[in-house]
């Protein structure tokens, strides 16, 4: 029994030693490649290049969308929904900005990923649309490419900065700083 104690904690010794800690300069690294990725995303959108656009997205069986508090689908459900938008519904993307990038890393190759949008497009109709609001992405590194596995959008409608009652309490606009 204690021959198979003593295996037991040289095993569990063993994972723990290859766990390895991310140096700083690593988690910015990774942070950097991120939005990097992230931004190029951005552009593709508004060059509304479909199969570029679709690059950002990790096709794997496990791919999750919620968007507005409802489940949307799968990687399908991406793939139908941008291709849709990009090829019939909008004419023109007059600017796609991204603002607030927030990053943990998890590991080398995981991360959680937040960060606000704003974008203008022309409508296949002519009519001018405007959308803003949030992406949380669980990012994955895959074959060397940082990618969303999972995605959350939410849109908000445009409000006055009066209206953003929360924006008080976050950190540049705290008045009772603890």
């Amino acid at each position: 029994m204690k021959w198979i104690l003593f295996v037991f904690v040289i095993i569990l010794f063993s994972c723990r030693q290859k766990e390895e800690k991310l140096s700083v300069a690593e988690i910015a690294q990774i942070k950097s490649d991120i939005i990097k990725r992230s931004e190029k995303h951005a552009s593709d959108l508004e060059n509304l290049d479909y199969k570029a656009v679709m690059t950002f997205y990790a096709n794997t069986e496990d791919f999750i969308v919620f968007g507005d508090g409802y489940y949307w689908g799968d990687y399908l459900t991406i793939d139908l929904l941008w291709k849709d938008i990009l090829e019939r519904e909008w004419k023109k993307v007059l600017k796609w900005d991204l603002k607030n990038h927030k990053i943990h890393v998890f590991s080398r190759d995981a991360a959680s990923y937040l960060v606000e949008f704003d974008h203008i497009h022309i409508a296949a109709n002519g009519d001018t649309g405007r959308s803003s609001g949030c992406f949380t992405y669980g990012m994955q590194k895959i074959n060397g490419d940082w990618k969303a596995a999972t995605v959350h959008v939410s849109h908000i409608p445009t409000r006055s900065d009066d209206e953003k009652w929360w924006s008080k309490f976050s950190p540049a606009n705290r008045t009772n700083k603890k």
